[in-house]
């Protein structure tokens, strides 16, 4: 599923690699699900190639009608084809796997090529142990109080074991805007993920409990959103 020698070069160094773009409405995380439909024949082709040469597809956001991509996005990995609306298109799920910064963009295939470089979080300065232990408290409460009303989309035995890891759960989880998202995904260190990703769930846990207690008939009768 996942290609082992990207694998070893991202823990080892900041790999650069040419792959192709997917130009995307959402923001996704390392460990994070992903469906991209291939309601264009420019996207059906990407992912026949992706699929074809077994290699990564990078996702970016785009974040205005100009149709330009950000700087930062996530490396995925196609994981199963999606039954689509015409069956000669190539829909897939995707699982993001790495971060990624982007070097050169080039535009001599049908679809958006980059040179991008790996981007893992800087582990310093190392958070300390407290801010680890709150982090890991709330994201724990979170999931309990998720699983009880949607099921997440992680598959977060994709990740590289360290101290960022929290906190890219926490950011895969959090219900931000595409903007508050594509600012954590960009964030440096590890320590910024983690204090970004705290003050957010010290506002989001408590309103995801409540929302987990209440009955179908209450959230029917009283507008709550985790929005």
């Amino acid at each position: 599923m996942i290609c082992q020698d990207y694998q070893d070069d991202y823990n080892s160094v900041m790999k650069t690699l040419r792959v192709p773009i997917y130009p995307s409405p959402e923001i996704i995380f390392p460990g994070q699900l992903f469906p991209i439909f291939a309601e264009t024949r420019r996207v059906d082709w990407l992912l026949r190639t992706c699929r074809e040469q077994r290699q990564p597809v990078g996702v970016a956001w785009v974040s205005d009608a100009r149709g330009a991509v950000a700087n930062v996005g996530t490396l995925a990995y196609l994981l199963d084809d999606i039954p689509g609306r015409e069956c000669d298109f190539a829909n897939a799920l995707v699982v993001g796997q790495y971060r990624f910064q982007t070097l050169q963009i080039h535009q001599d295939q049908v679809y958006l090529e980059a040179t991008v470089q790996l981007w893992p979080w800087g582990e310093e300065p190392r958070p300390g142990w407290m801010l680890v232990e709150q982090v890991g408290h709330y994201l724990r409460r979170y999931v309990e109080a998720l699983t009880s009303i949607w099921p997440a989309a992680l598959l977060p035995e994709v990740l590289s074991p360290g101290v960022s890891t929290l906190g890219v759960l926490g950011a895969a989880l959090l219900p931000l805007a595409a903007r508050e998202r594509q600012r954590l995904l960009e964030t440096p260190t590890a320590w910024g993920l983690l204090s970004a990703v705290l003050d957010y769930m010290r506002v989001y846990v408590p309103l995801a409990e409540r929302l987990a207690t209440m009955s179908p008939k209450a959230m029917l009768h009283e507008r709550v959103s985790l929005n």
